[in-house]
């Protein structure tokens, strides 16, 4: 992904969309995107407390976590640092799948793989950006969470994402706003995002 100054504001682009358009939005978060948190939490606070899922799915459905490229086996002894990019997947096929689980039994042949604990848990809370990547089954469910509150993704991904769905994409988009001006859903394909980064922040419509 692009990585641009923190001090730097993109814009934002808030859509209320259908249940099936906003499936598609979940694509985005293979690539990556930004988001703030506060540091200084383990990394099963950070994703529960902070992030709002499930404790009960954080165990049971997601199956390999990464961190860093490490493979994280307990989620309350690893915590997130400033740029970090973490990965989130459910059960992958095969014997690489296997041995990318938590708590594989696969594990001592991954162990330069593994996360381990370096020096000391970090001081008081602070707050940073890192990098998350959804991945299968994850994507799906948790995708919508995170359009929810708002990702920082590149603009290039999304314009990319637009453009080669757009007959799909276009009925489903109810309401559109670039910052806090209300536009017509065609706006977001005039507009040429390729060269910046941009906050998408993208609800379900209510009944």
């Amino acid at each position: 992904m692009t990585v641009s100054s923190s001090d730097f504001q993109p814009p934002r682009i808030s859509l209320t969309v259908t249940p099936e358009v906003l499936e598609r939005f979940c694509l985005l978060t293979g690539d990556g995107f930004r988001i703030r948190v506060r540091l200084g939490d383990s990394l099963r606070d950070t994703l529960c407390r902070q992030w709002g899922i499930d404790s009960g799915y954080l165990d049971g459905r997601i199956q390999t976590v990464l961190l860093d490229g490490q493979v994280v086996d307990d989620p309350d002894a690893a915590w997130l640092t400033p740029g970090a990019t973490l990965a989130l997947s459910a059960a992958m096929p095969g014997i690489a799948g296997a041995m990318l689980r938590k708590q594989s039994p696969y594990a001592p042949m991954r162990s330069r793989l593994s996360y381990a604990r370096r020096g000391s848990e970090p001081g008081g809370p602070a707050e940073g950006e890192v990098v998350v990547k959804l991945f299968n089954l994850v994507q799906r469910e948790l995708g919508p969470l995170f359009l929810h509150q708002g990702i920082r993704i590149s603009g290039r991904a999304l314009q990319r994402l637009l453009a080669g769905r757009w007959e799909a994409f276009r009925p489903g988009i109810l309401a559109a706003e670039i910052g806090a001006e209300a536009v017509e859903p065609r706006a977001l394909l005039d507009n040429k995002w390729e060269n910046q980064e941009v906050v998408l922040a993208v609800r379900r419509a209510t009944a």
